[in-house]
């Protein structure tokens, strides 16, 4: 037995280190941990570097500065010009701002007058008015007896174009006829019951009329007109004459005719030779009468004003 002991005791022993069940199992548990951290590392790193991709990704760009982003402010629109009678001409450019049909105007003409109220004259003034006839109300409301135009006046409107046609003027010049039209004289003798206009002045009057139509011896005008009207066809019929010598048949036609209020009427029937049919003379008398034949010559008289057909 003891050698035994001995034998056994010659024998170097080499220490054996005896591990426990829980030594093992802490071992394996940082054996398993440090293989853990080895393969997730990797992992990680991608995730992480996908989720830093997906930052850059989704990350919203700058913002721009607020004066860049800022859509711009709408410009106001300018304020279109005044244009009135909306013809599309601007006021400011339109010589007539307030007619769209832009019809020519006569500037305002002023007038010095005779009125009952002023007898140095008065100043009255004619404005333009529709159309481009000319407006006289403020001239015919003060009743001038005469008006002289002052200054010159040009010819603008169609109307006083017209009326200057019709007058028969030859010097361009219009101012009469806004004379006669602008005054109410009591002794126009244009408006006188039964006067006849002449050939000259119908056509005045007319012209007149084209100028003023509204006149208010308008009425009384157009009878003179027409009176004189009737008087010129029977002149150009040789049935309307005056002073002087006419063949019968050829310049004056045989008829009975009259005159009236002369003063020192004579009157003469002749034959082909001149000699005297017969004959009669008045100092005055209200009404005169001769009947010319055709068998007679000619016809001749003196200060018997106008013969005309007897009624």
């Amino acid at each position: 037995m003891t050698m035994a002991r001995r034998h056994h005791d010659a024998i170097p022993s080499t220490p054996v280190r005896t591990t426990s069940h829980a030594d093992s199992r802490r071992h394996l548990s940082h054996s398993t941990g440090i293989l853990l951290v080895t393969l997730l590392l990797p992992a990680l790193a991608l995730t992480a570097c996908g989720d830093d991709r997906k930052a850059a990704g989704s990350a919203p760009s700058p913002s721009a500065s607020p004066s860049a982003s800022a859509s711009p402010s709408p410009t106001p629109s300018p304020t279109p010009p005044a244009d009135r009678d909306h013809d599309g001409i601007p006021d400011s450019n339109d010589s007539y701002p307030d007619d769209p049909k832009n019809i020519p105007q006569q500037a305002p003409i002023n007038l010095e007058c005779e009125t009952n109220n002023e007898s140095d004259g008065s100043l009255l003034t004619v404005f333009p008015g529709k159309d481009g006839r000319p407006d006289f109300t403020e001239v015919w409301a003060a009743k001038p007896s005469s008006c002289d135009i002052v200054g010159a006046v040009t010819i603008v409107t169609s109307v006083e174009k017209q009326a200057y046609k019709v007058s028969k003027y030859d010097d361009q010049d219009i101012a009469p006829l806004y004379e006669i039209c602008a005054a109410i004289d009591t002794e126009d003798v244009y408006a006188e019951a039964g006067f006849a206009a002449s050939s000259e002045q119908i056509t005045e009057i007319n012209a007149a009329l084209t100028l003023c139509p509204k006149h208010p011896y308008a009425k009384k005008w157009r009878q003179a007109v027409q009176r004189g009207q009737a008087d010129a066809d029977l002149e150009a019929q040789g049935r309307l004459f005056g002073s002087g010598t006419y063949r019968v048949g050829k310049e004056i036609k045989p008829g009975t005719y009259v005159t009236h209020d002369v003063d020192g009427c004579y009157w003469e029937r002749q034959n082909s030779s001149g000699n005297i049919i017969d004959n009669y003379f008045t100092n005055g008398a209200r009404r005169v009468q001769v009947t010319i034949r055709s068998s007679d010559y000619a016809f001749h008289s003196e200060n018997c004003g106008e013969w005309r057909p007897a009624r």
